[in-house]
């Protein structure tokens, strides 16, 4: 059955056509409100339609998390039933619409899996809601579903007296403050949407039945029906028709002309009308101005951009979230999920979008066969590479000859040269604290604002991590590439050579966005754990602005010093090994090292090889691969080691 029809149907058998959590459908307006009737509201039925169709649109994947990675998973043989085709007469994105549109009328949705004889899942058939019936075992509690087919609906459904187990059936529920099912958007609403009904059906009765005229002549006296006529032929000969609109008119015998207007009642009851749009707009959380209530300023942003950017987050994700949970269900692996992809809704004008994809381009996170994907064009040859962005130069390219033989200082080749600490380095580490203190401040502003908008938001919606990834990885690449600079042209001339540092942006681009990956990923598991200790919203939103406080602070403060110590090891190392050193040699700085990097003290390996500190195996002081409890508080250094030629 189409989604519409079956929306409208008039049937009320049992309490089938009653709304979830609603006593009764009537309203002080005097009218029965049901989903049926309220889609009859142009408001309800535009808010509707606009949540659903644009929720269908959007393209989804399905994806597995694998470490910090997030792989496609389009072989998954699940994949085709989320992504392509529900079922053998139901393609997907159709299938999300009725799902999304029983879930904006009733506030629940359901689709029963249809599994092979393996038990693998083979099609999902959307159930109209009213045709379900929750129910319980009484001494487990287990839940399941008695789904009664409409005489036009069909599902293959095997289970006797359509008694279904909840592992084979999808429940979508909308928002819910308890039990088993959502709350219907129309049932809890119903007074708003029963005032737009009323009004809708009494300004079509006030043009049904209305027979007051546009304008009227009076005269003193009375006329005889000669003079009527003379008088009402007159008048149309000359003024009816839009080739005699303005003209002259010329009264005789006492005769005036008066427009009649609107009595104030009926013209105020049409600014009701008007606002019952507003009211109904803001049920589904939609801009009013995307439903057609264009009259009054909106809220939501001066620019298409920003206004999308306003509906998708606050608007459409809500609903989409909803359907990627309860999707990975059905593929019942945690690290696999659905993703609906809102990108194409996010598109800026060409100015913007060209100006974005110029510093992805330069900073080196896309390529132009990348840029030339998103804009749905072909790729071209060559296009895959990546630059890095001092030259602009292709990824991992040697540095041109005139750079590599610059003259370099004079000095006994045979001396070793130790790595700068990082109390050699306070300027860095205060760079470093205050980009990623103003990062955090600007993250809780964020995290707040969107908690007095919705207080329920999970902790993953409040976070965009690939926006903040982005933000937070360019911070950093920024402040390594000038670091790796400094600390190895340093170390490489007092070996005796030069350092290209080119030939490590790679690697400082690839670990910025990896540190950028590992703080986002803790501040969403801190967050997780701030908002979910049952608090009122409003202490909620003050733990949540304390976390933050003393992330842009303590949090900061040690991020900034491990970050300039990870990455002046990396530089020295690299510009050490530029410059020709053979080996390298672990030294203990602290007065009261580890047991384990006291033992390591002296050891000597190749510029290639690596160190064992106790289990573990790392190049350098600080390399991520000898773990955090060999990282922490760690002060030893390099000393590089160059042979006599």
């Amino acid at each position: 059955m189409p989604l519409l029809r079956r929306l409208l149907r008039p049937d009320t058998k049992r309490s089938r056509s009653s709304m979830p959590r609603l006593e009764g459908r009537s309203t002080s307006a005097g009218v029965s409100v049901s989903p049926d009737r309220a889609l009859q509201v142009a408001a309800v039925f535009s808010s509707v339609r606009l949540l659903a169709e644009t929720g269908s649109m959007l393209p989804t994947g399905v994806f597995q998390r694998s470490g910090n990675s997030r792989l496609p998973a389009a072989e998954h043989p699940l994949a085709p039933l989320l992504t392509y085709q529900a079922n053998p007469q139901l393609e997907a994105g159709e299938f999300w619409a009725q799902v999304l549109g029983w879930m904006l009328t009733r506030g629940n949705a359901a689709a029963y899996i249809e599994r092979n004889n393996g038990g693998r899942p083979v099609g999902l058939w959307p159930v109209s809601w009213p045709g379900v019936e929750m129910r319980r075992v009484k001494d487990t509690g287990e839940l399941f579903y008695k789904v009664t087919l409409e005489d036009d609906e069909w599902a293959p459904i095997r289970e006797d007296g359509g008694l279904v187990r909840a592992e084979n059936l999808l429940h979508f529920r909308s928002f819910g403050v308890g039990g088993a099912e959502g709350l219907s958007p129309i049932g809890m609403a119903r007074q708003a949407i029963g005032t737009g009904w009323a009004a809708t059906a009494y300004i079509g009765g006030f043009f049904a039945r209305d027979a007051s005229p546009g304008s009227t002549i009076s005269v003193p006296g009375k006329l005889d029906d000669t003079q009527f006529e003379r008088l009402l032929r007159q008048w149309n000969d000359n003024h009816e028709g839009f080739e005699n609109s303005n003209r002259i008119g010329v009264m005789e015998g006492g005769a005036k002309w008066e427009k009649t207007t609107l009595s104030p009642a009926d013209a105020q009851f049409l600014e009701v009308y008007k606002l019952t749009r507003s009211e109904i707009a803001g049920i589904y959380g939609v801009p009013p101005h995307m439903i057609g209530d264009v009259e009054r300023s909106t809220s939501w942003g001066s620019g298409i951009e920003q206004q999308s950017l306003g509906y998708v987050i606050y608007s459409l994700m809500p609903w989409l979230t909803r359907l990627e949970r309860t999707a990975q269900r059905l593929l019942g692996d945690p690290s696999l999920y659905l993703k609906f992809n809102p990108d194409a809704l996010l598109r800026g004008d060409t100015t913007q979008r060209f100006a974005a994809y110029a510093q992805a381009r330069q900073w080196g996170w896309m390529s132009v066969n990348d840029i030339r994907t998103k804009e749905d064009e072909p790729p071209i040859e060559g296009g895959d590479e990546y630059v890095v962005p001092l030259n602009m130069s292709p990824a991992g390219q040697a540095a041109p000859p005139e750079q590599r033989s610059l003259p370099a200082p004079q000095r006994r080749a045979q001396d070793p040269v130790d790595a700068p600490s990082v109390e050699d380095l306070p300027n860095w580490i205060t760079q470093h604290y205050e980009a990623i203190s103003e990062f955090f401040a600007e993250q809780g502003e964020r995290v707040l604002a969107a908690l007095n908008l919705r207080p329920d938001t999970p902790a993953e919606d409040l976070i965009d991590r690939l926006a903040d990834d982005e933000v937070l990885t360019e911070i950093l690449l920024r402040l390594a590439l000038g670091l790796v600079g400094q600390v190895g042209s340093a170390t490489a001339a007092a070996l005796g050579g030069t350092f290209a540092a080119q030939e490590t942006a790679a690697a400082v681009g690839a670990s910025a966005a990896a540190t950028a990956a590992n703080i986002n990923g803790t501040t969403v598991e801190q967050l997780k754990s701030t908002i979910g200790l049952g608090q009122a919203p409003a202490e909620v939103r003050e733990s949540v602005r304390n976390m933050f406080g003393q992330m842009t602070d303590s949090r900061a403060r040690v991020l900034a010093q491990a970050r300039v110590s990870q990455t002046s090891n990396f530089a020295s190392h690299e510009g050490a090994k530029q410059a020709g050193a053979v080996s390298k040699t672990w030294r203990v700085w602290d007065a009261n090292p580890r047991k384990t990097h006291q033992r390591a003290d002296g050891q000597t390996v190749g510029m290639r090889e690596t160190f064992t500190i106790g289990s573990k195996r790392g190049r350098w002081p600080h390399d991520h691969r000898l773990g955090v409890d060999e990282i922490a508080g760690c002060t030893c250094r390099l000393q590089f080691n160059r042979e006599e030629s």
